[in-house]
């Protein structure tokens, strides 16, 4: 099986001040090997479809801890569940406080190999790439807010990939689906591994005298509503770009005035966007992404 990694709320910063804490009941997926089998602790979301418990026997690809790992996958159009997406379901140990950052490590991974085999067309393949969509729920009745999502996923070993969780609302139920990575409808897997969650401190990235968050919230309730980089000098370029690489915003002269919209005032969706900086007393470019997240 393979597997890809394409970070995009990937975040190897780890903080200082980090509370550990437990918050998975199963956090590496144990469980008895099976198709349509769930481990126990993550129960499917979605009756349509049960994901499966791994590896089955004599299965060479392993998990990365423990014995099973879990795998999530997406049906296209023709496949017996059309345009469907597997997703199970946790309750949390300790509910994730609104207005409170954590951060979320999981292991990540897909393969080439996953699918079903029809007497019409042989082997149909799982392989459209894949992301991870995380959501939190406090009833529990629905998938709720979606916290964070990755890139695509198409490594072909385990990776670990770390997420920034910053809850509008008290999460006591946690939701993992596979998605699709790309505008299209297709066929694709997610492998799930070693899932762990810790709180942190507000996570900026620190360049120099510069101070720069990673998440910012324009919402406008008055609080961080606007991308402000502290210890920013005169005269600073800043240039944002979508993740289709799209230029979405530019100042030559950045004052922390962004507030989410694009060139043309119009507000920008939630979603991870990347920037180039460029400080007015720095030789260097400076480089990384912004989580703009809205209630």
């Amino acid at each position: 099986m393979k597997a890809g990694i394409l970070h995009i709320l990937i975040i190897l910063w780890l903080g200082s001040g980090t509370m550990a804490g437990q918050y998975f009941s199963n956090p590496s997926f144990e469980g008895l090997p099976g198709i349509a089998v769930s481990p126990p602790h993550w129960p499917a979301f979605d009756a349509i479809s049960t994901p499966d418990t791994e590896p089955l026997e004599c299965d060479s690809y392993h998990a990365s801890h423990g014995d099973t790992y879990l795998t999530l996958v997406t049906r296209g159009p023709d496949q017996q569940h059309p345009n469907s997406f597997e997703t199970v379901i946790t309750t949390l140990l300790q509910p994730l406080e609104a207005g409170k950052y954590y951060q979320l490590t999981i292991d990540l991974a897909s393969r080439d190999d996953v699918g079903h085999f029809s007497w019409e067309e042989g082997f149909v393949a799982y392989t459209s790439p894949a992301k991870l969509k995380i959501f939190g729920t406090e009833t529990g009745l629905d998938k709720g807010e979606l916290m964070s999502e990755s890139s695509a996923i198409t490594n072909q070993a385990w990776g670990n990939y770390s997420f920034i969780l910053f809850p509008q609302l008290t999460i006591r139920h946690l939701v993992l689906e596979a998605g699709l990575a790309q505008e299209f409808t297709g066929s694709a897997n997610l492998l799930l591994d070693q899932i762990d969650i810790v709180e942190i401190d507000e996570p900026p990235l620190e360049f120099g005298d510069l101070v720069i968050p990673n998440v910012f919230t324009p919402n406008g309730d008055g609080s961080n509503d606007e991308f402000v980089i502290r210890g920013l000098t005169r005269g600073s370029c800043l240039m944002v770009y979508d993740r289709t690489g799209r230029e979405v915003f530019k100042s030559d002269n950045y004052e922390n005035d962004w507030d989410g919209a694009d060139m043309n005032g119009r507000k920008l969706p939630p979603d991870t966007y990347w920037y180039l900086l460029f400080p007015s007393d720095m030789t260097e470019v400076v480089k990384g992404f912004v989580y703009l997240k809205i209630n």
